[in-house]
């Protein structure tokens, strides 16, 4: 019996050992070679956009009040709107068909695609125009020229962030690097001037983003130069081509916006646009997490979908749990500071104005834990090409918003819209882990 005993335990040793190596070898050969040093300036790229909106959001909240603040934040979310639709039909297929193009049918078919874009970008822009005009000709003051103020955004920088992402599917990286460079720079130079000469207001803060987004232009094309051609591949046929590949991503990119971006407005219609500016305040302070979140989308699903043709499911469970493993102890870092001092933290960004909300903030790090711990399991379940999962949990958390959501709103003002962002987290969540563990068991 006693030999039998070491003989078990030995090969729970190897087992484990065995089970180490290979999770670190995981991670060693996720965050290595060729494709990940690309992952990596495509990560500094992600956090050159999220610090200049957290410098922006720092710049608005100490030079103009709460309602403003609010403005700015509406309008910086509806701007992700419609970038949910850009990705669904023109910047994703773009990716996918894309990348594997010879340059001469590349060139051709990025043409005919730039149409699709360019029409996308004045049709929106002329939307939200006409309806903020409307909007200002009934007297409301605040949403009217909020929206008309867009038009310009709408514009100018989806034509910037389409070339920008032309850069990133022919691998030319630090191209899209240096031009997030330019366009930030540019915006939050003319943001810094304006406060200079008192003139910065939350629509002045949105208009420096299309005047970033105008100036980056040019170097865009001069980067873009050689994918260019007089002769267009057949309009139609791209079209049913991105279209059917694309309108079941852009179904769920836009349920994802409902569900995870639509509270501020949600609070701004039914308490106050100053409503949406603390709350706009509070998230600025983990911006951190932000960052890495969206780099995850950029480096983890090209890498993971690579491994998971290679090697299968099993390949996709290491690497979900190396990504856990590096991004856990950073992430929670920020937030459990964030925790942990609120009202310091409060004071030394913004000054008195936020500080009654300093409670907030606890359940702002709760919706941020929550979502990093779906965040890169959703990357996972796009790289296996399944994206019913994300659909699904993202429809259950709309239902979630307008029912609880709504309901809290009414009831507890700025700490509602943070508690029904928990719950929609939560709901996620549930729905997400329940197919991923449902999976395992099926293939096991």
């Amino acid at each position: 019996m006693p030999p039998e005993k070491n003989t078990s335990t030995t090969q729970k040793v190897n087992t484990f050992t065995e089970q180490t190596k290979t999770l670190f070898g995981s991670l060693i050969g996720l965050f290595s070679g060729q494709g990940a040093r690309q992952g990596y300036l495509s990560a500094i790229d992600q956090g050159v956009i999220s610090l200049a909106n957290f410098v922006a959001t720092i710049i608005l909240a100490r030079n103009v009040d709460p309602t403003q603040l609010g403005v700015y934040g509406v309008g910086f979310v509806t701007l992700r709107l419609v970038r949910s639709v850009q990705e669904g039909i023109i910047v994703q297929p773009m990716n996918v068909f894309g990348a594997g193009m010879e340059r001469e049918a590349f060139k051709r078919y990025a043409t005919t695609t730039s149409l699709f874009q360019i029409g996308l970008a004045i049709i929106s822009a002329a939307v939200v125009a006409a309806t903020g005009w409307v909007l200002t000709e009934m007297g409301n003051d605040t949403a009217g020229p909020t929206l008309f103020a867009l038009w310009l955004p709408f514009l100018w920088w989806q034509l910037q962030e389409y070339l920008r992402r032309m850069l990133y599917t022919r691998g030319l990286v630090l191209n899209a690097v240096i031009n997030s460079l330019i366009a930030n720079g540019v915006r939050l130079a003319i943001m810094i001037y304006l406060v200079d000469q008192g003139r910065l207001t939350g629509t002045a803060g949105l208009e420096a983003i299309a005047w970033g987004s105008f100036v980056a232009l040019f170097p865009s094309i001069w980067y873009t130069r050689n994918y260019w051609s007089r002769h267009l591949a057949n309009i139609k046929d791209t079209w049913v081509r991105n279209w059917n590949f694309g309108r079941w991503l852009l179904g769920s990119t836009l349920t994802n916006w409902i569900a995870v971006e639509f509270y501020p407005i949600l609070t701004a219609g039914l308490i106050s646009f100053a409503a949406a500016g603390a709350y706009r305040a509070i998230q600025n302070l983990v911006a951190p997490i932000h960052l890495l979140l969206r780099a995850v989308d950029t480096f983890l699903t090209p890498r993971a979908a690579n491994l998971y043709e290679k090697n299968g499911q099993r390949a996709l469970t290491h690497t979900l749990r190396s990504v856990y493993l590096a991004l856990g102890i950073p992430i929670f870092g920020v937030l459990t500071i964030a925790m942990l001092f609120p009202k310091p933290l409060l004071s030394l960004i913004y000054g008195d104005t936020y500080l009654e909300y300093s409670n907030g903030v606890v359940l702002m790090a709760i919706f941020y834990a929550l979502m990093f711990a779906y965040w890169p399991l959703q990357s996972i379940f796009k790289a296996a090409q399944l994206s019913r999962p994300i659909f699904v949990a993202n429809v259950l958390a709309i239902i979630s918003m307008f029912t609880i959501g709504i309901w809290a709103i009414l009831n507890w003002g700025v700490y509602g819209t943070l508690f029904g962002q928990v719950v929609n987290a939560l709901v996620i969540n549930i729905v997400l882990w329940g197919y991923w563990f449902a999976i395992r068991h099926s293939r096991k």
